[in-house]
């Protein structure tokens, strides 16, 4: 696999996250119906799931499936607290730190080893 391949499944994994931080962030906002107070906006976050099989897809055409759904699930857990935090007011702790800082070695070195194969 070469570096070209890892970065287009890492940006596969990212476009994944992507589409669960619009999706979580439209259901937390019906959810709270602070916004969005009609519960037809969750048709969105619905169609944008049926897509992800077909990003996912695409992506394993250039990775593993280990590496894309690791990758997807790191980058989606800090995005989706990075909106938690800066968007709805969430709040972390030390031990949420140190946890999201773990995800962006884990993401460096998932990474890392999939060029070295």
């Amino acid at each position: 696999m070469n570096i070209f391949d890892t970065f287009n499944g890492i940006f596969i994994g990212l476009m994944l996250a992507i589409n669960d931080v619009i999706s979580f962030g439209i259901a937390k906002e019906v959810f709270l119906q602070e916004r969005l107070k009609n519960i037809y906006w969750l048709i969105i976050p619905t169609i944008l799931y049926g897509l992800q099989i077909w990003l996912f897809y695409f992506g394993l055409k250039k990775t593993s499936m280990s590496i894309l759904n690791i990758t997807w699930n790191l980058i989606s857990n800090i995005l989706v607290t990075l909106l938690g935090i800066y968007y709805f007011g969430e709040k972390m702790n030390d031990l949420k730190t140190f946890a999201l800082i773990f995800a962006f070695i884990s993401i460096t070195l998932f990474a890392i080893d999939n060029l070295r194969k």
